[in-house]
C-alpha cells in the first residue's frame, strides 16, 4: 500500500534529553498512529487501543468487550489457525496480552525485529478481518468464567464490585464487567458468537482507534509498516461518543459503606466525585493535592494519624476516572485501634 495513504502528519514535542525519533500520522480512515525509532530497542513492539469498552457492553451481555478481547487472538481470514498468532510471537522471542477496561480495550505485542514485519501484519487484522471461529467459542467462554470465579475471593475485586453496586446504577460503570458462563450463554434467540460479531461490526471503528508502533528501523519504513497493517480497518465515523449520565447523583453522596472483607484487611477508603479533570491535563490540579495530603514529613496528616496509632500508612490521590467523571480518593490501611477511630 502506498504512502499516499497517510492523510496527515502532526507535530510531535519532545525532551532534549530524548534520543529516539518520532512521527505522529492519521491514516486516511482516521486511525491515529505514533511511531517511535528507538535504536536501542531489543524487540519492536507494537499496541492499539480502541475507544470501546465494558461500558459499551449491551444491558443482556455483561462482559461481551471483554470476551470479543479473548476472541480476538483466535484466528483471523489470513491466519486462520486458533492460537497461530501466540505461537508465531512466543517462537520468535516475544509476548502478547491484552486487556479490556471501563472505556478502552488495549491489545499489545513484542517481538524480535526480525519478524516485526510478520508480527504487524498478523496483529493488524484482528482488527478487520477475525474469524470468531466456532469451535473456539465455548473454549474461550470458558476462560472468561474461569478468570470470574478466581477473583470471587479476592477482596479488592469485591470492594470494585460493591463501588459498582452504590453509584448512579444508570451509569455504565455499574455494569458487571467480566462475563460469565451465564452472561455469555446462548439464548434462544441468538448465539453468542451472532451477538459478539454484531458488537464487533458496530464498535470497532478506525477513528475510535489509536496506536503505537516501535521499532529500530527508519521512521519512513515504520511508517510503510503501520500504513499496511491498520489502513484496511473501516470507519464508521464513531468519535462523537459521549456519556450523558451522571456518575453519581445526590442519592449517592455522602454515604457510608461497610464491607466485611474475606481476609484481615483494615482499611478506610474517602472517596469525593468530580467531572472529569482532562482539560487541566497541564496543570494537574489532583496532583497537587494529592501531594500535600499525601506527604509525609514533618506537620502531615499521615505522621499525625500514626502518632495517634490509627494508621499504617496513607495515599492520597488514587479513584477510579472516567470520560465524565473522576474520584479523587484518600485511602487509609488502620492499625486495630484506627478501626474503632474513623
Amino acid at each position: 500500500m502506498p504512502i499516499s495513504a497517510l492523510k496527515q502528519e502532526h507535530p510531535v514535542h519532545i525532551s532534549p534529553n530524548d534520543q529516539k525519533k518520532y512521527r505522529f500520522i492519521e491514516l486516511d480512515n482516521k486511525l491515529r498512529v505514533l511511531l517511535v525509532q528507538d535504536d536501542t530497542a531489543p524487540r519492536s513492539s507494537a499496541a492499539l487501543s480502541v475507544n470501546v469498552g465494558h461500558f459499551d457492553d449491551p444491558d443482556h451481555r455483561p462482559g461481551l468487550a471483554h470476551f470479543l478481547e479473548h476472541m480476538l487472538f483466535l484466528g483471523t481470514e489470513k491466519y486462520p489457525k486458533v492460537g497461530e498468532f501466540h505461537s508465531f510471537i512466543n517462537q520468535q522471542g516475544g509476548s502478547n496480552n491484552a486487556w479490556t477496561g471501563t472505556e478502552h480495550t488495549t491489545f499489545f505485542f513484542e517481538i524480535s525485529h526480525h519478524a516485526f514485519e510478520e508480527g504487524l501484519d498478523r496483529f493488524g487484522q484482528f482488527f478487520y478481518a477475525s474469524l470468531f471461529n466456532e469451535e473456539a467459542v465455548d473454549k474461550e467462554r470458558q476462560a472468561v468464567d474461569s478468570e470470574y470465579k478466581l477473583k470471587l475471593k479476592d477482596d479488592v475485586r469485591r470492594i470494585y464490585q460493591v463501588h459498582k453496586e452504590t453509584i448512579n446504577q444508570a451509569h455504565p460503570f455499574a455494569k458487571f464487567s467480566v462475563g460469565s458462563i451465564d452472561t455469555l450463554a446462548d439464548n434462544d434467540t441468538s448465539s453468542i458468537r451472532d451477538e459478539m460479531l454484531a458488537f464487533y461490526q458496530d464498535h470497532y471503528s478506525a477513528d475510535l482507534m489509536t496506536a503505537v508502533v516501535l521499532g529500530n528501523r527508519p521512521l519512513c519504513e515504520l511508517e510503510l509498516l503501520a500504513t499496511q497493517s491498520f489502513s484496511a480497518i473501516p470507519n464508521q465515523n464513531l468519535g462523537h461518543k459521549t456519556i450523558d449520565v451522571a456518575y453519581v447523583t445526590e442519592d449517592q453522596q455522602a454515604c457510608w459503606i461497610n464491607i466485611e472483607p474475606l481476609k484481615e484487611v483494615r482499611k478506610l477508603t474517602l472517596a469525593f466525585s468530580l467531572p472529569n479533570q482532562d482539560r487541566f491535563y497541564k496543570t494537574k490540579p489532583l496532583n497537587y493535592l494529592g501531594h500535600l495530603l499525601g506527604y509525609e514529613g514533618e506537620g502531615s496528616l499521615m505522621l499525625y494519624l500514626k502518632k495517634l496509632g490509627y494508621i499504617h500508612s496513607l495515599t492520597a490521590g488514587g479513584g477510579v476516572s472516567g470520560s465524565n467523571f473522576r474520584e479523587f480518593t484518600l485511602a487509609y490501611n488502620l492499625t486495630e485501634k484506627g478501626i474503632e477511630h474513623t
